[in-house]
């Protein structure tokens, strides 16, 4: 199959290129829905206070040491 696609054209495979980009670019739904889940999830724990959360300026001073 390589040595097939090797001996394409450029504008042959630049059009493989396109249909193989295309094709990875689509969102997997089932993924999607898990994260929005996921999402919805933790910002209910935030709200609630079930969150520990630290300040922007806590995590840099974190990050520093």
């Amino acid at each position: 199959m390589q040595q097939e696609v090797l001996g394409l054209k450029a504008s042959q495979k630049i059009h493989i290129v396109e249909l193989i980009l295309e094709n990875l670019d689509k969102p997997d739904l089932e993924i999607q829905k898990k994260w929005i889940e996921e999402s919805e999830k933790r910002y209910d724990a935030y709200k609630l206070g079930k969150v520990k959360t630290f300040s922007y300026e806590d995590v840099m001073k974190r990050l520093e040491k």
